[in-house]
């Protein structure tokens, strides 16, 4: 199984140019991709929907969840309203259904003179040949430790306590209910990717590794001269539960993919 992580930047890429279908195919590999600054609903590139576009291009599975969230509705001469919203957050894109899922905020302090924006995860199951996974998408603060400890915090409390919360619904309905679907599965294995905007050097990482295993390290790589994000290093990361990172083959970063400000991370499983 091939897994990827990649920020996106509203589709604009290093270059400067706007190309979603670029961004898209710089994944096309990837049997599971986490996305990351994707937007819908913003009136600067038409109301673009990215997720779906990737998506239908790759011709697989999505969600998205937009965190940050606002008005983007407009008025016509006659008065006729038409509704819009504009979000900026997270995708998870899957060669394999999304058996249930479910976008979380994650914890924010208002910042008085300093720009930031509400941040979130997806919680994901995804039915993957080999056997059902959890995957998390995220996306934390670029402010500082401090917007970021909390987020993280909050974040690996949630993938540890997955099992105890149970999937989006519980047992099965009444027969009088509009469903009668048993309990999803809630997997013991976990994959939690993003943008952490935290390097291994920082006060974030231990948190995020005193439970999880860093893919990049289980694949046997170094930090040495490494960047996820071009002179600011490695921030992108895959953290996984134990059992998958004795699975892990191989790590690596996409260098000289221009369709982002970011490069594309890539872990090969072997499951």
């Amino acid at each position: 199984m091939l897994f990827a992580t990649y920020n996106i930047h509203y589709g604009i890429g290093a270059d400067g140019k706007y190309d979603v279908p670029r961004i898209a195919d710089a994944v096309a590999d990837a049997d599971i991709i986490c996305l990351q600054e994707v937007t819908r609903g913003f009136p600067d590139n038409g109301y673009a929907d990215h997720t779906a576009e990737i998506g239908k291009r790759l011709n697989r599975y999505y969600r998205f969840h937009g965190p940050m969230e606002a008005d983007a509705s407009t008025v016509a001469p006659d008065g006729t309203i038409t509704s819009r919203r504009r979000s900026f957050g997270n995708a998870i894109v899957s060669r394999w259904p999304i058996l249930w899922s479910r976008g979380v905020m994650l914890p924010k302090t208002r910042m008085a003179d300093t720009f930031d924006l509400q941040r979130g995860y997806i919680e994901a199951v995804i039915a993957a040949p080999a056997g059902a996974l959890r995957v998390y998408c995220t996306h934390l603060s670029h402010v500082s430790p401090k917007q970021r400890l909390p987020q993280v915090e909050a974040l690996m409390k949630a993938v540890q306590a997955a099992g105890d919360v149970g999937g989006t619904w519980d047992a099965t309905a009444s027969p009088t209910f509009m469903f009668q679907e048993p309990a999803p599965p809630v997997p013991a294995s976990a994959i939690v990717a993003g943008d952490f905007n935290f390097t291994p050097a920082h006060s974030e990482y231990p948190v995020a590794t005193a439970a999880l295993k860093d893919a990049w390290r289980a694949a046997g790589n170094t930090e040495e001269e490494v960047d996820s994000f071009p002179r600011e290093g490695r921030i992108d990361h895959v953290f996984v539960t134990p059992d998958l990172a004795a699975k892990v083959r191989r790590a690596w970063i996409g260098y000289g993919i221009v369709a982002s400000d970011h490069w594309p991370v890539f872990v090969e499983f072997e499951l």
